[in-house]
């Protein structure tokens, strides 16, 4: 059900603007993604740079486990077609494994999944759409693989400097891949691969500096079904080529289950990274969450094998979620707590400092008692000074909630705990965004009538329903880490990045300079109107923007959102022009 929602903004005048808002403040009503006949499964919500964001999810309306896409706007409204754009009807296994999706700094989204196209044969494949839906790669996308090995669930990252990297399991290796924005393969035809005498399965990559990528995978012996599984990562120079002398153990104590595969891992400030798993060590079959901190080079500064969350060896532990508060430089692991019999189960916590020190119970802390209702989490992400867990709560006819917690695992919300689905329905694969201006967007599948894909935003208020952001116009002599003055603006504007005790403004250069410093200027439809680049000045960046586009022509009025990018970080904006 679509609903307008009109919003009264304080400027330096009032000005009423009339939204139309398609995130629903009712748990009740929830806006559709797709929904096609048959079934539509395993969903992935990526938030872009400008605020918008991507679903992608398959799709059986026609008998063959399509791709398709879809691009709302920050506030829900979708950008294309009822249900999406098709990606890919080419012919899929029967049932169905994992994917993965992400979007580039250009806010281009890049798809990775595996078909049977090739004569059967099980084969990994990427793509690379653009805002307004156009295929970058092609029509049929870019083949990763052609064998006849069992290549399956490929994740993909992008670095820096805007390639893509996808790695995935080809029979008792782990393959990678990297692609230029124009769709050149860059690692060979067939990539790299992480071989040896064991099976190397699982692999996840994700992108640190200078254009390198670090990649966790498992080190597999003995039966597939009940493999001794370790732990290891590695990490890759912008040509492919191993950076660690040793791969890094992150868990060598074994006991991890077959079904344990994709691990939470959450980067540090300084290219290392956080990860999280739960394995029966102790053999006294009640599973133990661990944690680890890795270095950017490859060491591990945890206790050897992970540090142990819960102390608590009567009860099990499972599916850890992570959450790292940059500023605090502290570590918050969320669980799944259960009995030993596994008939009532809670959600606990722990947080920990630098040191691996546990900072709460031993035990871990309570959030939500064990009883017979069935919770169970799903995502968490954090502003700088809180966490959110997301969770569904009941047994095949759940509802989705989510809470957000402080330092010391207290409650922040009204009411404590949101509801960001109360429909009473089947739900599987729910997935949540990474925060995105102010909020974060959850998709799953639903089963209230039929199998479809829904989504859910949630502010950081704890509210639902889309907030425009209430631009105020700053000073630009304060210290700012992004702003733009003035905002709104009918002339001209001056966007102020990093700016410390004063500014110096940098010369702007052409789109083609080879600087790598840049401000690039969106509409809300995602689509490029102005590019700027920078030489840089050591105290701050400024550039003015007159309204007018690359063809210096006068833009419409409306909402624009701004990105600065150089080799470390990205930092957005919005901005409003009125005439």
């Amino acid at each position: 059900m679509k609903k307008r929602a009109f919003f009264t903004i304080l400027f330096c005048a009032t000005i009423t603007i009339a939204l139309y808002a398609e995130w629903s403040s009712d748990p009740s009503i929830n806006t559709v993604v797709c929904n096609l006949s048959g079934e539509d499964a395993i969903p992935k919500v990526v938030a872009g740079p400008t605020g918008d964001i991507y679903i992608g999810y398959y799709s059986s309306a026609e008998g063959n486990y399509n791709v398709r896409l879809q691009r709302f706007d920050s506030a829900g409204n979708p950008q294309w077609a009822e249900n999406g754009i098709l990606i890919s009807d080419h012919t899929s296994m029967s049932w169905l494994t994992d994917w993965d999706m992400t979007v580039d700094q250009d806010n281009y989204a890049i798809l990775t999944f595996q078909d049977i196209r090739n004569a059967g044969n099980n084969n990994v494949y990427a793509y690379r759409i653009s805002p307004d839906g156009s295929f970058i790669w092609g029509p049929d996308g870019l083949e990763l693989s052609n064998s006849t090995d069992f290549d399956v669930s490929p994740k993909v990252t992008v670095t820096s400097v805007g390639n893509a990297v996808v790695a995935w399991n080809s029979g008792d290796i782990s393959r990678l891949q990297k692609i230029s924005p124009d769709g050149t393969l860059q690692w060979g035809a067939t990539g790299i691969s992480i071989s040896g005498s064991n099976r190397y399965a699982w692999p996840q990559p994700f992108a640190v500096e200078n254009d390198n990528i670090i990649v966790k995978y498992f080190d597999d012996s003995g039966p597939v079904w009940a493999p001794t599984r370790y732990i290891y990562a590695q990490k890759y120079d912008t040509d492919g080529n191993i950076v660690w002398d040793q791969p890094c153990p992150i868990s060598t104590a074994g006991a991890i289950t077959a079904w344990t595969q994709v691990l939470p891992i959450v980067p540090d400030e300084n290219y290392g990274f956080f990860i999280g798993w739960y394995d029966d060590r102790d053999n006294n079959l009640n599973a133990d969450i661990y944690v680890q901190h890795v270095n950017s080079s490859g060491t591990c500064l945890f206790t050897t094998n992970g540090i142990l969350a819960s102390t608590n060896a009567g009860n099990e532990h499972y599916y850890p979620k992570l959450a790292y508060l940059e500023d605090t430089q502290i570590l918050y692991a969320y669980w799944n707590e259960m009995d030993a019999d596994q008939n009532n189960r809670g959600i606990y916590g722990q947080k920990f400092d630098m040191a691996g020190t546990r900072k709460w119970e031993d035990a871990g802390r309570m959030i939500i008692p064990l009883s017979a209702i069935n919770v169970y989490p799903f995502g968490a992400g954090n502003t700088t000074d809180e966490v959110v867990v997301f969770f569904k709560e009941g047994s095949y006819n759940e509802i989705l909630r989510a809470m957000a917690l402080d330092s010391n695992g207290d409650f922040i919300w009204t009411g404590d705990i949101v509801t960001m689905c109360s429909v009473s329905s089947s739900k599987v694969h729910s997935i949540a965004s990474t925060l995105t201006g102010s909020q974060w967007i959850v998709a799953w599948e639903d089963e209230r009538s039929g199998r479809d894909i829904y989504a859910q935003n949630i502010n950081t208020n704890g509210t639902l329903g889309y907030i425009p952001v209430a631009v105020e116009p700053q000073h630009p002599e304060g210290a700012f880490l992004i702003t733009s003055y003035p905002n709104p603006f009918s002339t001209s504007t001056t966007i102020y990045f990093n700016i410390t005790t004063r500014l110096r403004s940098a010369t702007p250069w052409q789109a083609e300079s080879t600087e790598n410093t840049e401000i690039k200027i969106y509409n809300v439809k995602g689509q490029l109107v102005r590019e700027f680049g920078f030489r840089i000045a050591d105290l701050g960046f400024s550039v003015e923007w007159d309204g007018l586009d690359q063809n210096n022509t006068p833009v419409a009025n409306g909402i624009y959102y701004y990105i600065f990018k150089n080799s470390e970080k990205i930092q957005t904006g919005k901005m409003v022009l009125i005439r």
